[in-house]
């Protein structure tokens, strides 16, 4: 008999089993969303005789000062898929969310596939953010080049993005931030700084630039690109950033991630940001 619960950290080894398996990721990886998250998050798990063979994570976040959660880490154990186990742990910690006041549910599917997945238990394609893939030689002509090199700490850019988001745009708490940059940071990634603004950058092997999400406020936009360009010699460049930023001419706006809506507060749209996928 399957067990569906609020669980805790008391089944750790199990969980990072799970998440390895899952995700094909390494016990590091495991390890660096545990150390940054474990404040924050609750788990959920399914259970099968008392061993954990499903399990997902909410992360508390707030959007237009309600309170809400970011769904993630999602996974079956192998032996266990294609028996609706996840679907009713998603209704179970659906359920459970309301008890915490929360409104909204948002989540980022793995894969273009989910989003029929996920459909079935109410969330919508209603997240949205802005993207554009543009060549060096065209970025050097709108950059700027600030005199002085800019750092700012994982603090500053979390004050940065919850006190300038525009719209119904997700805030996220400083762990939440840490783990974001720790995550780039371990696939080989970095972080770019101007006075106010940051980019999470990741390149490949294709001298192709991503970055996984841009910020700044509008006067430092220019600056914040001429950082990146002293930073990467890539000569190409796909940018993800906020709907209410304006950055490019010819900008792409993307369905990007789901909403569930636990009340009857709705959102016409919203942006998650921070994909840490």
């Amino acid at each position: 008999m399957i067990e569906y619960t609020l669980d805790s950290l008391s089944g750790v080894n199990s969980l990072k089993k799970l998440w390895v398996s899952g995700f094909d990721d390494t016990v590091s990886g495991f390890k660096t969303f545990i150390k940054h998250n474990k404040k924050n998050f609750r788990i959920y798990t399914a259970k099968n005789n008392g061993d954990i063979v499903a399990m997902l994570f909410h992360i508390p976040c707030e959007v237009k000062g309600e309170k809400a959660h970011y769904l993630y880490g999602a996974t079956t154990d192998e032996k266990f898929r294609n028996r609706g186990i996840m679907g009713k742990l998603i209704e179970f910690s659906l359920f459970d969310a309301k008890n915490y006041g929360e409104k909204f549910s948002f989540l980022y599917p793995a894969n273009d596939h989910l989003y029929g997945y996920y459909k079935r238990f109410g969330y919508e394609r209603k997240c949205f953010s802005k993207t554009k893939t543009i060549s060096r030689k065209e970025l050097v002509h709108i950059a700027e080049y600030p005199v002085f090199c800019v750092s700012m700490n994982v603090q500053g850019m979390s004050r940065l993005r919850n006190e300038n988001l525009l719209g119904n745009a997700l805030k996220f708490s400083d762990d939440y931030m840490k783990y974001s940059v720790a995550l780039t940071k371990n696939n080989g990634g970095y972080v770019v700084c101007s006075e106010s603004g940051y980019a999470l950058v990741e390149e490949d092997e294709y001298s192709q630039c991503v970055v996984s999400e841009m910020f700044c406020t509008n006067d430092d936009i220019f600056p914040l690109l001429g950082e990146l360009l002293k930073k990467s010699k890539a000569e190409n460049f796909t940018f993800s950033y906020p709907p209410s930023l304006k950055i490019f001419d010819d900008e792409d706006i993307s369905e990007d991630g789901m909403v569930k809506f636990l009340s009857d507060t709705k959102l016409p749209e919203a942006y998650i940001g921070l994909r840490n996928l």
